[in-house]
């Protein structure tokens, strides 16, 4: 009998940060759900224990105001092991004002959502 590639039940997501931005291992930097008028880039790091090459994260934007999804990403590794990694959205014209959040997945099941606002 085969089994399963997701046979790996210890992989979870620990923490999932919405911050200002991110250091060179994907930690969050600033933590905040609060960001000023004229804000370009929000970022959500994610912290992640036993990933492994087949697991994949995906953080899907949103855009509560509209209702509208803004972006999806997914994110999968080469190594196995625990970490973060992180994940931006980049509004080049900045975010309109309102509410957002960011749907994270692991392996296309929900795991949690965070919001923030911009001002």
């Amino acid at each position: 009998l085969a089994t399963s590639a997701n046979a790996n039940t210890n992989n979870e997501i620990e923490e999932i940060t919405v911050c200002k931005d991110v250091d060179s291992s994907a930690k969050p930097v600033e933590p905040t759900d609060t960001f000023p008028s004229g804000t370009k880039v929000v970022y959500v790091s994610v912290k992640i224990n036993n990933m492994t090459p087949e697991d994949k994260i995906t953080t899907k934007w949103n855009y509560l105001e509209t209702g509208k999804e803004i972006n999806t990403a997914d994110s999968t590794t080469k190594e196995s092991g625990s970490g973060y990694v992180s994940f931006n959205l980049t509004i080049d014209q900045g975010f309109p004002p309102g509410r957002y959040n960011a749907a994270v997945y692991l392996n296309d099941e929900l795991t949690e959502t965070v919001e923030f606002s911009v001002e």
